[in-house]
């Protein structure tokens, strides 16, 4: 999981900015003071892994979005010479049976402008940084418990030495990929578990396992052609295949704590049951088709009858995606949703944040982008019901002062706030003091 990113010379942010995150983060605060280009800086990564998974380069216009040049994405503020400055720290927690092994790091991403090509940013070097690595292992054998402790404050530097020589996968270089791992040796030998020793296959963050839902999102639909599913499945920025993903995964299988009812336990049946829930009545329908093209059919109630996308309005449209992005994604996944309070009413607004919530409780780190106090208030109300706790809520408001760009806004255990900054959902309370006279 991801724990915090810092930004520099990055569009808005000139200085190294912090932003502290929680397995569920939400981005609120006033417009154009850097909530999207928070977002941007992991949609980047994982664009330029679709376009090339061997790349050195940062793609700058890609199947996420699009900022044109370097010259845009750079702070105009900084000397031209400066690079942007991505750095990531993670924490992991590995599970395999007797053994618990815990990491955390960071890894830093220099980059400057490409000369032959604009529209991309080179790589000039990657910072790899173990701050702990912890390990627990329990034996059965005479109940003994084994805690290690090894690769403190070990820190590589790689460096991008020539365009189109890249050894890098994924965005992280091939060479920290080894199974020839000292430590993981020496533990499988104390268990006798050969299993354990390539545990560096396992200590870093996946760029490309990123659902992306933009606020720009594809309303009713006439009809939705075919398509094959992405070799990562997601139903697309735009949510342009969500209906594919409904119709090829259908039976798959989705995590038990996020399921309704006593019905089947599908990808069909929880999504239609998730829509209900929010709706108050709902019905989903993607009927067989040999044709190339798929039919999506909704109802707003439990009888027979079915209506295409057009005559049941555009918040089902536009809560579909999400719906489907958090039950298809996977612990260890990243799920962004930008405006899910889009054309729905409070009520439902309400029941798609406690949805958010639960998808951030199966391990799935969640990133919202909203400007709803319903969205928040859900969120807090989810913390009282104990669905995510305190601590893994991360609110972070983002405001006109280039002394602190952005706060992070407690939350008590029992989802109460104390700390509100001017500009902070408090509009509400100074349009009733001007109509009450308060």
């Amino acid at each position: 999981m991801l724990t915090q990113i810092e930004l520099e010379n990055f569009k808005c942010f000139k200085e190294r900015t912090a932003f502290p995150l929680g397995k569920l983060t939400l981005l609120t605060g006033i417009n154009g003071c850097g909530k999207s280009t928070l977002l941007q800086s992991l949609l980047l990564m994982r664009q330029s892994i679709d376009h090339n998974e061997n790349t050195d380069q940062i793609l700058l216009n890609g199947s996420c979005i699009s900022l044109n040049s370097f010259n845009d994405v750079r702070n105009r503020n900084n000397s031209i010479n400066e690079h942007i400055k991505f750095k990531y720290y993670y924490t992991q927690k590995f599970d395999f049976d007797d053994v618990v092994e815990i990491v955390k790091g960071f890894f830093e991403y220099s980059l400057k402008e490409n000369i032959d090509d604009d529209m991309n940013a080179q790589i000039e070097e990657i910072q790899l940084y173990i701050l702990k690595k912890s390990i627990e292992i329990n034996v059965n054998y005479n109940n003994f418990r084994y805690h290690i402790c090894d690769y403190d404050c070990v820190i590589e530097t790689y460096k991008v030495k020539q365009k189109g020589t890249s050894t890098i996968a994924n965005l992280m270089p091939k060479s920290h990929f080894s199974t020839d791992d000292v430590l993981g040796n020496e533990i499988a030998s104390m268990c006798l578990k050969d299993e354990l020793a390539p545990f560096h296959l396992r200590l870093y963050f996946n760029f490309n396992h990123i659902h992306y839902i933009s606020a720009d999102r594809l309303g009713p639909q006439e009809f939705y052609l075919k398509s094959t599913i992405n070799k990562f499945p997601n139903v697309g920025a735009k949510g342009e295949f969500t209906v594919n993903i409904l119709y090829k995964k259908r039976d798959d299988l989705v995590n038990e704590k996020l399921c309704l009812g006593e019905d089947a336990k599908t990808l069909a049946t929880q999504t239609e049951e998730w829509l209900n829930e929010i709706f108050n009545g709902a019905k989903v329908e993607v009927p067989s088709s040999e044709s190339n093209i798929l039919e999506l059919l909704f109802n707003t109630s439990t009888s027979k009858d079915r209506f295409r996308p057009a005559n049941v309005g555009f918040g089902y449209s536009y809560i579909l995606p999400i719906v489907v992005s958090g039950l298809i994604a996977k612990e260890g996944e990243i799920l962004i949703v930008e405006n899910p309070e889009a054309h729905l009413h409070p009520k439902a607004q309400s029941r798609l944040a406690k949805f958010l919530a639960k998808v951030s409780s199966c391990g799935v780190q969640v990133f919202i982008e909203s400007h709803s106090d319903h969205i928040l208030n859900a969120l807090r109300i989810a913390v009282l019901d104990d669905i995510i706790t305190h601590e893994d809520l991360s609110i972070l408001y983002f405001q006109q002062n280039p002394e602190q760009p952005v706060v992070q806004i407690p939350v008590q255990p029992n989802g109460g706030i104390e700390e509100w900054p001017e500009g902070f959902f408090d509009q509400m309370d100074k349009d009733f003091a001007r109509l009450f006279g308060m």
